[in-house]
């Protein structure tokens, strides 16, 4: 049966003292306590809305802790200097006001919404050149480990986890995953480029600022690429995903994916290790990689030397090596600037 209006005023009352009992600090929740009892004595109906607002309160699990901060939060109005009829008015409006959000059948709806949509946990990541970085995330179900971030050098990503999701956002640069598995919390990576969906799997995100490189060493990732701007077709259909899984490369670029590939996806990370591995790889690309170490980059005289293609592994920490390399392998001459900086040009 529908609870009509009066009883819904009794289920929000009933909620406002469990909130004060469960979250006022020391004798205040022993007061709200018993004055809860002698409510619910009052009448039939008073336990009825006492027994629903209990089990609306118990629906949201651990929100006592997020209300808690909130409710001894000077910020909230209950200034130190406050006198304690002021302090007593206010903590009554907030314990209405978190009585309303959970009254009227909203358990369901915006409280719920609310609860999961807090963030548990938030970080920010960068590195600069030739720095890397290992970060590992509380996101470990029981005693499992949690997952681990390797970061390449000039790489920016933030974190956030909810309790229903992981995010990572990643500006630029590149970083290895490597995903605690938990079915209930999906694990996302959003580029530029695409959005990469997992449960628990290695793989490898690159974005040098060309294509956007996904590579898998274990497991399953679903790759959402983002629609063009004014790609009017792609806008009106839905994303196109594309399921890769161990060994399995792609590069998504200006909302369009190349032909999955099979490579050695170890090799994308390799830079862990100090190495670093190309194959077949345009030399803008490469040379975005490259520069990542250097402080004064290496750049190229023109769009022609970039698709030029090169294959082989080079220390990341010895750049000089490849510059004097490039030269008896493709047809580029290497000129040094001023500053330490070096320009390809074609030979």
């Amino acid at each position: 049966m529908a609870i009509g209006a009066p009883r819904e005023r009794l289920i929000e009352r009933a909620l406002a003292l469990i909130v004060e009992g469960e979250i006022a600090p020391g004798e205040a929740a022993q007061r709200a306590r018993a004055a809860m009892n002698q409510w619910r004595s009052k009448s039939p109906e008073h336990a009825a809305a006492l027994l629903e607002a209990r089990h609306r309160w118990d629906a949201l699990g651990g929100m006592a802790g997020e209300l808690r901060a909130h409710f001894d939060d000077p910020a909230a109005g209950m200034a130190a200097a406050a006198a304690q009829s002021g302090r007593r008015s206010q903590r009554r409006k907030i314990l209405l006001s978190i009585a309303g959000l959970l009254g009227g059948g909203l358990v369901a709806g915006r409280g719920v919404q609310w609860y999961w949509q807090q963030p548990v946990f938030q970080a920010t990541y960068s590195t600069r050149t030739a720095q890397m970085l290992k970060v590992t995330l509380a996101d470990g179900s029981g005693n499992a480990a949690g997952s681990q971030l390797d970061i390449a050098p000039q790489s920016a990503i933030d974190v956030t986890l909810y309790r229903q999701r992981r995010i990572v956002d990643m500006s630029r640069g590149e970083v290895r995953f490597e995903v605690a598995h938990d079915t209930q919390r999906p694990f996302l990576v959003r580029t530029r480029a695409a959005v990469i969906e997992v449960v628990g799997t290695v793989f490898t995100v690159r974005d040098r600022g060309g294509p956007v490189t996904v590579g898998v060493e274990q497991g399953h990732v679903r790759v959402q690429i983002h629609a063009r701007q004014g790609d009017g077709a792609s806008s009106r259909n839905a994303p196109q995903a594309i399921d890769l899984r161990g060994g399995e490369l792609v590069e998504v670029q200006d909302g369009h994916a190349d032909a999955v590939r099979q490579a050695d996806i170890r090799a994308m990370s390799a830079w862990r290790d100090g190495w670093l591995v190309f194959d077949n790889t345009p030399l803008g690309e490469a040379l975005a990689v490259v520069n990542s170490y250097r402080a004064s980059p290496i750049v190229s005289a023109s769009e022609r030397i970039d698709a030029l293609r090169l294959s082989g592994r080079f220390r990341a920490n010895d750049s000089a090596a490849l510059v004097a390399v490039l030269p008896t392998i493709l047809p580029v001459t290497a000129v040094s600037r001023a500053g330490g900086g070096v320009e390809l040009q074609p030979r």
